[in-house]
């Protein structure tokens, strides 16, 4: 890990200098001249023709900067020697050459030094070919290369690549990390190897399979719930009714479903542009029905399920903010998957079902003035178990869609509520 933390610091200095408005400027120490320009600069003194550069860039070249320039000329040293300043938003990078050491004063008999400075100029090539900027040393020791490829450092034998699709990868000598969406690679100058898989291991993916679309495994569904159904005509009959036609009736964008759990398939048939596949896990759904009147729900004798007003101490019926039933299940679903290329428009079409198991369930009332709140635990007659059907599409560039229909009714049998619930909407993960 201290290498990866070296080798990035190297990489985020150098592409800090790459992306600035930079300047380099390079001075022949003892002819005092710059290199690389025109005729070696010797037709005008050095001040002239840092001033010309200066001035194509739209800087100043400024006279305690000059005599800094001046000092570092003057100054007895074997080696080269440089000066950096920044003047506005630019960064401007001066360096001092001692004669001969820019570039080969001289070839070989063997013609290395051309070989080598060939083959610089070759590797530049080629890597300019591949987009993006190029940084490359003279010896050929270090190199920042940013691309659509990704991003390359290489600083003697440290070597770091860094790319969305084949995530990070440092080598140090003989010591190798890779860290991809698949997990992290150590591999020891020893040869010993540690792996760290998180999810899935996609290099251990059939090929088949890589192209099809696939779900990530866990989930969580956002939607709309509502109730089908109207209570049996002997209940309304009776006076004062227990039960409405109303005491059902919603507000639909208030009543919402939420569902989280994990799923998962088994291929049964694979095909190079289509599968189909066994889903199956397990979740935990919420239901909250918010009623659009003031009578509340309530569990009485004689296995009824009734809806009355509150009744204040005036007589008056209570004028309620919230007005809700909750009911969560533990559910099974067990569908049938008809899944598709990735670059289909309909990437799945899911059909199948569900079986519930109820958890708990409580009313909930918010008084509108005082805002006194109320709640209340209670089966209220509901069936313990539900099965339902099951629809899910996945579609390309749009969040998945799901549609559940109760088969069998919300209350027990007797009650004479014959009311079923349904839900849908669509899958956030």
């Amino acid at each position: 890990m201290k290498h990866l933390f070296f080798i990035s610091c190297i990489f985020l200095s150098q592409y800090a200098f790459a992306s600035s408005d930079s300047l380099l400027i390079k001075i022949d120490k003892r002819n005092q001249t710059l290199i690389g320009s025109p005729n070696g600069g010797k037709s005008q003194s050095l001040h002239d023709a840092l001033d010309r550069v200066f001035k194509e860039r739209n800087l100043v070249l400024s006279d305690s900067l000059w005599q800094n320039i001046r000092t570092l000329i003057k100054t007895d040293s074997e080696g080269d020697s440089s000066l950096s300043v920044r003047i506005g938003a630019s960064q401007v990078k001066i360096g001092v050459i001692k004669s001969g050491r820019s570039r080969p004063t001289a070839i070989r008999e063997d013609g290395s030094d051309t070989l080598r400075k060939n083959q610089l100029r070759q590797r530049e090539k080629q890597l300019r070919l591949l987009g993006g900027a190029v940084q490359i040393q003279p010896d050929g020791k270090e190199m920042v290369r940013m691309g659509k490829d990704g991003i390359y450092v290489k600083e003697g034998q440290q070597d770091v690549r860094v790319s969305l699709k084949d995530g990070i990868h440092v080598t140090d000598g003989k010591e190798e990390v890779h860290v991809d969406w698949n997990g992290v690679q150590v591999k020891e100058a020893n040869g010993e190897e540690t792996k760290v898989i998180w999810g899935q291991d996609s290099t251990k993916t059939h090929p088949k399979e890589r192209s099809l679309y696939k779900r990530k495994g866990f989930y969580f569904n956002l939607g709309i719930n509502g109730i089908n159904g109207k209570p049996e005509a002997v209940q309304i009959a009776i006076y004062p009714p227990l039960l409405t036609t109303s005491d059902f009736e919603l507000k639909t964008a208030r009543s919402t479903y939420v569902s989280l759990g994990f799923d998962r398939s088994i291929n049964l048939i694979n095909g190079k542009k289509s599968a189909w596949r066994l889903g199956y896990g397990l979740g935990v759904d919420w239901y909250n029905f918010q009623f659009d009147h003031v009578r509340v729900i309530q569990k009485v004798p004689n296995n009824q399920t009734i809806f009355q007003p509150i009744i204040d101490s005036r007589g008056d019926e209570v004028d309620l903010k919230k007005n809700k039933l909750g009911i969560s299940y533990v559910t099974l679903p067990l569908m049938s998957e008809f899944v598709f290329r990735k670059e289909s428009a309909i990437q799945m079409i899911s059909l199948g079902g569900y079986a519930s198991y109820r958890l708990a369930s409580w009313s909930k009332t918010v008084e509108q003035k005082s805002g006194d709140k109320n709640t209340e635990d209670s089966n209220f007659n509901l069936n313990q178990f539900r099965y339902g059907l099951r629809a899910e599409f996945a579609i390309r560039r749009f969040p998945d869609l799901f549609f559940n229909y109760d088969l069998n009714p919300m209350f027990a049998t007797g009650t004479g509520l014959k009311m079923t619930a349904f839900s849908f909407g669509i899958r956030l993960l």
